[in-house]
């Protein structure tokens, strides 16, 4: 543990003062946004009751609509749940043609998904907050932490109201602030669960509060913090496999729990990282703030344009519909309610002239529902609607076309999807791979060459990818085999012996890849040649035999008909 005093905690406190100092014009922002965007979650500065929200501000939901769009857009193309979404390879290139390597690595591929889908992982549901709040604010905060029964990773999504990074230029985090609520019982019970006793971290105001009252809420900070060289030199693990052979690790994360209530600062908890248990991510990454762009806040002229002229639209309806009256004297008609079926007395002359009559405003509602349309299409493009609806809007469609639809999808968005990949799944990774690690999860038969890889803290597993975008790459060069193919068949009249010049395996295998297909659903090459030659064998001794059939049967037939020739002369 990190030794920290009360005034190293104040100094994170008033640190943390800074930073929402520092973002607080930025929130106002975020408030509008939420507002317009998600009412029941618009906490951002303020405590609106949504339903004042949709009372007073919201005309249309075409944002809210375009939302979960773009939300699918995003889990569908980046984290589909349904299929692997990637694989792991090995991180050098002499060692990518070792097919012992590559079984393992499909295996701890395998192993993480299993681990991350299990029912108790939350991971579905923490991805999903983290795309809606790509969509609202451009922002998403993930927490991977260990399972408390040391059953693999826990995930979480953190709102980012109560979240203060601070980066270096690479964006990873050097230190991140957390502001957690908890009610007093809860907090007593995480220490007690940590083997801390309560009564000896939390001052005896603070502990009278919570005796007096077990739900009162409590605030603390979560301080995560990036270890100097010489603190990773410093702060090693050693871990004991059950072989008996042991794995000397660094830690590079230090963290701190403190208590911030009622001016009464304290430690309650200190510990360390492997790896930063918080992924910051953001969907467009800005050149002069650490903070993101977001479809809400470029769509949110336009949205706020949208309630006015649906405002507008509405009015005029009801003109249209409920149209004032005109009368020749206010005080004629003053008292009169023109309700259907009613007998309105006194509004005609003796000569039966109409006194009072309704004001024509004319068909303004169709320019504002053109104006309505137009506004709709701008907002549903940068929620990237038109990406997500791309396979439904023609009706039926060839393969190829779908295939070049996924394509065209996989290139526009692939802008977006390659900085997530960076700052989301990297980190998250790589987070996974520690727990699993630390947790003896790791496949069995790790080939030595890896185990010496991790021995020396070196990567020992490469991500690769397999989303719309790079499945898109793989389509490029598996499209070019099979037209170099084509070609080949034409230029096979010519000379018989081009299709010898394809490596027929590499093709498959790219191909294959191309296609999402696992690596060890495929026999491995030197597999491939042995059963190759077996079958080769085989088809050479079949012929072989063929051939000693057919002469045994022309042996046969022309004893035989010499002999019938002899029975036909008597030429015994």
């Amino acid at each position: 543990m990190f030794d920290i005093n009360k005034e190293q905690a104040q100094e994170y406190i008033r640190d943390l003062g800074k930073l929402e100092n520092n973002r607080k014009p930025l929130e106002s922002v975020w408030q509008q946004i939420m507002e317009m965007i998600d009412p029941a979650n618009a906490f951002i500065t303020k405590k609106y009751a949504a339903k004042k929200i949709w009372n007073e501000k919201i005309y249309s939901t075409t944002a809210q609509r375009a939302l979960p769009k773009f939300v699918a857009a995003l889990q569908s193309t980046v984290t589909p749940n349904n299929q692997r979404w990637h694989r792991f390879t090995a991180p050098l290139n002499r060692l990518k043609e070792k097919q012992a390597i590559t079984d393992w690595l499909e295996k701890l591929t395998d192993a993480i998904f299993e681990m991350r889908y299990r029912p108790n992982a939350g991971f579905n549901k923490a991805m999903i907050k983290t795309w809606r709040g790509y969509g609202k604010l451009g922002l998403g905060v993930m927490f991977v932490d260990e399972d408390r029964d040391g059953d693999g990773a826990t995930y979480e999504s953190v709102n980012i109201k109560d979240f203060y990074p601070v980066l270096y230029k690479d964006g990873k985090i050097k230190t991140c602030y957390r502001k957690i609520v908890k009610s007093g019982w809860e907090v007593c019970e995480l220490l007690k669960d940590k083997g801390i006793n309560p009564e000896e971290v939390i001052p005896s105001e603070v502990l009278d509060k919570v005796k007096a009252n077990k739900f009162c809420e409590l605030n603390l900070i979560h301080v995560v913090c990036k270890l100097t060289k010489e603190e990773v030199d410093k702060y090693k693990d050693i871990l004991e496999r059950p072989d008996g052979s042991r794995i000397i690790t660094k830690y590079r994360y230090k963290s701190f729990l403190i208590l911030n209530d009622i001016n009464k600062p304290a430690v309650l908890d200190s510990g360390k990282f492997f790896t930063c248990p918080y992924m910051f991510t953001r969907y467009q990454e800005l050149d002069y703030d650490i903070y993101s762009n977001s479809p809400s806040l470029e769509a949110l002229p336009d949205i706020k344009m949208l309630q006015r002229i649906k405002k507008s639209t509405i009015e005029a309806a009801e003109k249209a519909v409920d149209p004032p009256l005109l009368a020749r004297n206010d005080a004629a008609f003053g008292g009169l309610m023109p309700i259907a079926g009613a007998i309105m007395a006194g509004t005609l002359d003796a000569e039966g002239r109409e006194l009072l009559k309704p004001l024509q405003t004319g068909d303004n509602t169709r320019l504002g529902v053109e104006m309505e349309e137009l506004t709709n299409k701008g907002i549903e493009d940068f929620y990237l609607v038109p990406l997500y609806m791309m396979y439904y809007q023609e009706g039926k469609m060839t393969a190829t076309e779908i295939n070049q639809r996924a394509f065209e999808r996989a290139m526009i968005m692939s802008i977006n999807v390659f900085p997530i990949e960076n700052e989301l799944l990297d980190p998250m990774v790589a987070r996974e791979l520690d727990i699993m690690r630390r947790q003896g999860k790791l496949p069995d038969g790790m080939p030595d060459e890896l185990r010496a890889l991790m021995d020396s803290d070196e990567p020992y597993a490469a991500i690769q990818y397999e989303g719309e975008q790079h499945k898109a790459q793989e389509l490029i060069k598996a499209n070019g085999i099979a037209m170099t193919m084509q070609a080949a068949v034409g230029l096979s009249n010519f000379d018989r012996h081009i299709p010898l010049a394809f490596k027929g395996y590499k093709c498959l295998t790219t191909i294959a890849s191309a296609n999402g297909m696992p690596a060890d659903h495929l026999l491995n090459e030197d597999d491939y040649e042995e059963v190759s030659q077996q079958q080769a064998d085989i088809a050479q001794q079949a012929a072989a035999q063929a051939a000693i059939d057919s002469a045994a049967a022309s042996v046969a037939g022309d004893v035989s008909a010499r002999y019938d020739n002899r029975l036909a002369t008597g030429d015994y």
